[in-house]
């Protein structure tokens, strides 16, 4: 027969059990609430704007005229980001390639070779005693 120690092992085991059993669902239902309310922040950001009734042809014409000059100016300004991202990323590609170009020359052709010829170029041109350990004093003058 059971003593009362066992039972009350036994007893507490159960509530223990019982116990993660409710926290886990309680955060299966947190996660669950977390994503339905940052789709409902997705949805109000990017919903339709409200758009006032008018009811005067000739203010309406305005007011669509207005709108399609924000957004031309808004696209136009994105073309201009764009094409400056994409000249940014020709000249890298041009840099490298010419970096590239240069270290085939001087005879390092695989990978390791390249990055310890990069390596010892940068460590030369560090000054004194930076040049030789490869770490950079900050505090000096």
């Amino acid at each position: 027969m059971a003593t009362k120690k066992q039972m009350e092992r036994k007893k507490k085991a159960r509530e223990a059990k019982a116990k993660s059993r409710v926290e886990s669902r309680r955060h299966k239902m947190s996660l669950v609430t977390k994503e339905h309310l940052k789709g409902e922040k997705l949805n109000h950001k990017f919903r339709n704007k409200i758009v006032p009734f008018v009811k005067d042809p000739e203010k309406k014409k305005v007011m669509e005229e207005v709108e399609k000059k924000k957004s031309l100016k808004k696209l136009e300004r994105n073309m201009q980001i764009l094409k400056a991202l994409e000249d940014e990323y020709e000249q890298n590609k041009k840099q490298k390639a010419l970096v590239n170009e240069r270290l085939e020359s001087e005879g390092h052709l695989t990978l390791k070779e390249k990055i310890q010829a990069l390596e010892t170029k940068a460590r030369g041109s560090l000054e004194g005693i930076a040049g030789e350990s490869g770490q950079i004093d900050l505090t000096a003058p």
